[in-house]
């Protein structure tokens, strides 16, 4: 059958945006989507879905891991699966484009969002639920949890969710220790999504976001029981340094990573 937006099934999505679906399949999806002025999506990732946007008209403006890049009419680029991107139309006109999903997309993605009020109690419920598995809650936890927009954000602090079937279900925090320089904390990830890369995908979007916010470096408390923690964090480039007396009772190791 030969396809097109007027037989093809239509989705609304985003911001007042447009989809059709061309071709709808388990192992591969064409949609065309239209984005209006002005509007944009969530910055996500996609577990097993690569995926190839071309650009039919207008001016594309992609953030691919932290990096900014203009697509523009009847150029493409390719997004590989577990890659933090979003795309956003900055332009006056609309942006048509196909976007080609290798397997499908649907169903398949994890969007890093930001802290609001709405969401106030899920840092607290996640960081409960990690905690009370691996240690136990100290006061300093209770304050913060419960207080998050006075304890973290007005402290100019950041709050960052990740959102997957429409739950949260893992979420980070920097908090500011004194200008430049940033502690990377209250990390949770729920049981039940273990093993989608969640972690990694907060962790990679709190290094995209110091970068942006000019912070020099980061600073994370842990425990040396937690080797898979230790072992990510070593590979993302954190340092073992010298840990002074009293921050967390359940801390033994300290370590910090320049940007």
């Amino acid at each position: 059958m030969i396809k097109s937006i007027q037989n093809s099934e239509h989705y609304k999505w985003g911001q007042n945006c447009d989809g059709w679906h061309l071709l709808r399949s388990d192992n591969l999806s064409v949609i065309e989507e239209l984005m209006p002025n002005g509007s944009s999506e969530a910055l996500h990732y996609h577990r097993q879905a690569q995926q190839v946007f071309y650009v039919l008209s207008g001016k594309a403006t992609f953030e691919i891991n932290g990096e900014v890049k203009i697509v523009s009419e009847n150029e493409s680029i390719h997004i590989p699966n577990n890659t933090l991107h979003k795309v956003a139309n900055k332009e006056m006109n609309d942006l048509s484009f196909l976007v080609i999903s290798q397997p499908k997309s649907h169903g398949d993605r994890v969007d890093i969002i930001d802290y609001t009020e709405e969401l106030k109690s899920h840092i607290k419920t996640l960081n409960i639920e990690w905690l009370e598995k691996y240690f136990k809650v100290e006061d300093i936890d209770v304050l913060q949890l419960s207080n998050p927009k006075e304890e973290i954000l007005d402290k100019e602090g950041y709050i960052y969710y990740a959102k997957y079937q429409e739950k949260i279900v893992g979420t980070v925090s920097l908090l500011k220790v004194e200008n430049g320089v940033y502690e990377l904390a209250k990390m949770a990830v729920t049981d039940s999504v273990q093993g989608l890369g969640i972690g990694n995908a907060l962790m990679l979007h709190c290094f995209n976001e110091a970068k942006r916010l000019g912070i020099h470096k980061l600073i994370l408390y842990s425990n040396r029981g937690l080797s898979s923690a230790i072992h990510l964090y070593l590979k993302y480039g954190f340092k073992e340094i010298e840990m002074e007396a009293g921050h967390y009772e359940r801390a033994n190791i300290k370590m910090e990573k320049i940007i």
